[in-house]
């Protein structure tokens, strides 16, 4: 592969990496999409829900979490590469797509290399890995959320015990959320049990209130850490925090009923949300100078540009979706992001310019 210089190399095949693809492609672009699902099984929180539907998915409404994954791929699909001459130039447009995993990212002269997995991560396999290069690079792979340790058993084969996968991806409107704004809606005048600690699970109650007042905030057996104006408040809204730590889920089929306490007792409730922070999936990105916020999510400018320490735009690097700081992490702020961040990508590789005098 290292003979293809592309164009734009997109890491990511969620939402905005789709769209970002699809706008370069349509400005005659060489595109190559690195999608790590299969390698890596990572799956983001668009193609969690298996049975609720996307409701606010401007292209794609009504649709469940791996029928979107779906028509994304194919929407990817319908822009093959083709091969044009442009004057005197022979040019390539359009969408490669790759499995991969990206470990890293170099650039040396004016080119971005990316070394990626393209096996997939299996205890048994052997890493296998590629190197592509091209002269432009948007970063959409997104970030997980981090999970809590209730009958959860991470491991090299990212494997669930038990009822974690099946709550966890079952995806109906009894198994856990992590989007308050996206599920909200299911739990209208119901039960809600949060879990978190510190004043940061106290956002989820903030977005909660929309849809109830019944809310409880679980902390599975650590202190709440939580400050005193929020615990105040906490006070004035009725909201019981409860530090018992959870021995397991108590569920019946693909639902998710409630929880055997580390004291013996069952609580139960009609929704479940989780939200203990955010792991950003840029690892590649070790030993750039970008910058980034307390969580690690990519600040980036107006062009989606990422920036360097200084805040200096970094050359031919855009980042789009929900490894952004400052966004809502929505499908529609997604597909937005990474139109822009696809169209900037490609304006960069122009050969005329505006003059500046």
């Amino acid at each position: 592969m290292l003979d293809t210089i592309y164009d734009v190399i997109v890491i990511g095949a969620g939402p905005a990496g789709t769209q970002a693809a699809v706008s370069a492609s349509h400005q005659m672009r060489h595109v190559l999409v690195l999608h790590s699902g299969k390698v890596s099984f990572s799956r983001g929180r668009a193609y969690w829900s298996k049975s609720v539907e996307i409701e606010d998915a401007p292209v794609f409404p009504g649709i469940i979490g791996p029928n979107f994954a779906k028509e994304l791929m194919k929407w990817m699909e319908s822009r093959p590469v083709v091969e044009f001459k442009l004057g005197d130039e022979q040019r390539k447009a359009g969408i490669d797509i790759k499995d991969g995993l990206v470990t890293k990212l170099t650039k040396k002269d004016d080119v971005f290399v990316l070394e990626a997995s393209t096996s997939t991560l299996k205890k048994d396999n052997s890493i296998q890995l590629e190197q592509f290069t091209s002269r432009t690079v948007v970063v959409a792979s997104g970030f997980d959320d981090k999970w809590p340790d209730i009958e959860f058993q991470p491991d090299e084969n990212r494997l669930y015990k038990q009822y974690a996968t099946v709550f966890r991806y079952a995806g109906n409107r009894k198994g856990w959320h992590v989007c308050i704004r996206c599920d909200g809606h299911l739990h209208v005048n119901e039960h809600l049990a949060l879990l978190g600690v510190g004043d940061y699970i106290y956002e989820a109650a903030i977005g909660a209130q929309d849809f109830t007042e019944e809310i409880t905030i679980l902390t599975n057996g650590r202190p709440h850490g939580m400050s005193p104006h929020i615990l105040n408040q906490l006070e004035e809204r009725n909201i019981d925090i409860i530090e018992t730590g959870i021995k397991r889920h108590i569920g019946e089929k693909t639902d998710l009923l409630g929880f055997e306490m580390m004291d013996g007792t069952e609580l139960f409730f009609h929704g479940f949300l989780v939200d203990e922070g955010l792991i950003p999936n840029t690892k590649f990105l070790s030993g750039w100078d970008y910058q980034k916020d307390d969580e690690g999510l990519i600040i980036a400018n107006e062009d989606m540009q990422m920036l360097d320490s200084e805040g200096n735009p970094i050359p031919g690097l855009y980042a789009a979706g929900d490894i952004i700081s400052g966004e809502r992490n929505l499908i529609a702020t997604a597909f937005a992001l990474g139109q822009e961040a696809g169209l900037s990508a490609s304006d960069s590789l122009r050969k005329w310019h505006y003059p500046n005098s």
